[in-house]
């Protein structure tokens, strides 16, 4: 069996989301639906993935219900909002603000330094 994952790419409109989007079909990471997610700003603009357009969809307004990765660069404060959002639907989220960086709960992840941490 193999496993898919749906993502949602918060912030995928700027340059650190363009670029995780980029890493996932790069890596060809095992996606089942990916979610391009960024600000009311950036809904309806058209994001390439994988030779398919991505339709960007507004934060505010996202289910992250199903969702089973949240990859986040949306900006810290956005970060400090929606992430608990995204964590209490159930998806595990990967945040790369500042926002969590000094909360004890949460783990500062180095893969080459604490890989266990995750």
């Amino acid at each position: 069996m193999n496993r898919k994952f749906n993502i949602a790419v918060v912030g995928a409109t700027g340059v650190v989301g363009e670029t995780m989007l980029s890493i996932l079909a790069e890596r060809d990471f095992p996606v089942g639906k990916v979610h391009a997610v960024a600000s009311s700003r950036s809904a309806g603009e058209k994001i390439e993935f994988k030779g398919e357009n991505l339709v960007v969809e507004d934060l505010a307004t996202f289910n992250f219900a199903g969702i089973h990765i949240g990859l986040f660069s949306p900006g810290a404060s956005v970060s400090a909002i929606y992430a608990p959002i995204a964590v209490a639907a159930g998806c595990v989220v990967i945040d790369n603000t500042s926002q969590f960086r000094y909360d004890d709960d949460i783990p500062l992840v180095v893969p080459e330094v604490n890989p266990h941490a995750v």
